[in-house]
């Protein structure tokens, strides 16, 4: 069973984006395949339930002993919090890339974690898109540099749960959601006119309104937001809060101004979770895009 392990210089530099994007590569191929999280790291347990959202693979939902994995499965892609804890892991045939989140980890950082773990290859995370292929070009590194991800809005974004607990707010709309994230948190206009084509600029949107502009929520809704936030208080109208029940968004109800509840949410972003079916969809596609998948090919013939 090749095993292809993924860590990172530092917490939070997104590996459990690159791994998800990887196992959901090598899935395609045709492959059985394990997705784990090894214990370790305070967002193990969130990065095991999200694991296990992905179609088509084996993921127990929870982080497990890697130590003990089971060798049920053609291919296994494990992350592990710690460098150290990764090169424990690694057996004879095993391969092991490192993520680094541009800007977060110094080059002699960077160095030395590559020597220690003896990485197969780099991803850089994070990265400005306009500065994309001057870091692949001008990278100079102790590994191959399997490719830069770009800074994404959505996996930036925090979840509608932890929006609604940053402005004491209550959440309704498909339980489903409340993990999903919106790439853009946008304040309603001061006057609605037809079609709103104010809110097409912004797809999969938080939109942020007063809970008495009724004209601004509905034409908010129109246009298929990812949630809306009503601040100052309940509806005025129940039916936008029955539309959450029976449509695909997610409702936050705040007693907070609007200006406070922007406040609050905007110091959330780039410290969300890697939660919700469209930051999945997400991993995938930018891993996709991004990333060169030699070293899945290498991994399952070595």
């Amino acid at each position: 069973m090749p095993t292809l392990i993924v860590t990172s210089a530092l917490p939070g530099d997104g590996k459990s984006v690159v791994a998800a994007g990887l196992a959901a590569a090598r899935r395609a191929s045709g492959s059985t395949l394990r997705l784990a999280r090894a214990a370790g790291g305070d967002s193990a347990g969130a990065d095991a339930d999200q694991f296990a959202q992905l179609q088509g693979v084996r993921s127990s939902g929870t982080p497990v002993d890697a130590v003990q994995l089971t060798p049920d499965t053609d291919f296994t892609v494990v992350e592990v919090d710690d460098p150290a804890a990764a090169v424990a892991l690694r057996k004879a045939g095993d391969s092991l890339i490192l993520v680094a989140r541009q800007g977060e980890t110094d080059d002699v950082t960077l160095a030395r974690v590559i020597a220690e773990t003896q990485a197969a290859g780099v991803v850089i995370n994070a990265a400005p898109p306009e500065e994309l292929e001057n870091i692949v070009q001008s990278a100079e590194l102790a590994a191959p540099l399997l490719g830069v991800l770009p800074q994404d809005r959505l996996l930036a974004a925090p979840s509608f749960a932890a929006m609604a607990r940053a402005v004491d707010g209550t959440l309704a709309g498909p339980e489903r959601l409340h993990d999903d994230a919106a790439e853009w948190l946008v304040i309603g206009p001061i006057s609605a006119h037809g079609g709103m084509p104010y809110f097409d600029k912004f797809p999969h949107a938080a939109v942020v309104t007063r809970h008495d502009r009724v004209d601004i929520a509905l034409g908010a809704l129109n246009q298929r937001p990812a949630g809306l936030i009503l601040t100052g208080g309940e509806p005025t109208l129940p039916y936008v809060a029955e539309r959450a029940e029976s449509e695909d968004f997610a409702l936050i109800v705040t007693g907070l101004s609007t200006a406070d509840a922007v406040n609050r949410i905007g110091d959330l972003y780039a410290q969300g979770q890697f939660r919700g079916a469209r930051k999945l969809q997400r991993a995938i596609d930018l891993v996709a895009a991004h990333l060169s998948l030699d070293i899945l090919q290498a991994s399952a013939t070595a």
